[in-house]
């Protein structure tokens, strides 16, 4: 996990999503195991945002240059819920919600 500059007491999950309804879903899938930081994909300093807030994962609903050079860089999970999924590739609330858990802990097994 990133390692942040003051402690947390839950991991910090970037949602970056362009559509309001999967971004709120997103946020009531991670209620009570993380802390949902909502963010707008289009914002012209998404990147230095990033950096500033540090997350230990982030989901998007599509392609976001930013949100992904930033995992890349800081070795954190990105997770990608396309808006518009097709029958099987349609994440569930708890799917999603088992694979960013299962994703921040095994960071803090291997730290």
């Amino acid at each position: 996990m990133n390692v942040p500059l003051a402690r947390r007491l839950r991991p910090l999950v970037a949602v970056v999503c362009v559509a309001p309804l999967m971004a709120e879903g997103v946020a009531a899938a991670l209620d009570g195991i993380a802390d949902p930081q909502l963010l707008p994909p289009d914002l012209d300093d998404l990147a230095t945002l990033l950096a500033a807030l540090g997350p230990d994962a982030i989901v998007v609903d599509g392609d976001c240059r930013a949100a992904r050079e930033y995992a890349e860089g800081q070795r954190v999970p990105l997770f990608v819920v396309p808006v518009e999924a097709n029958g099987d590739d349609a994440a569930s609330p708890q799917r999603l919600r088992a694979l960013v858990v299962g994703s921040l802990l095994s960071g803090q097994v291997r730290a």
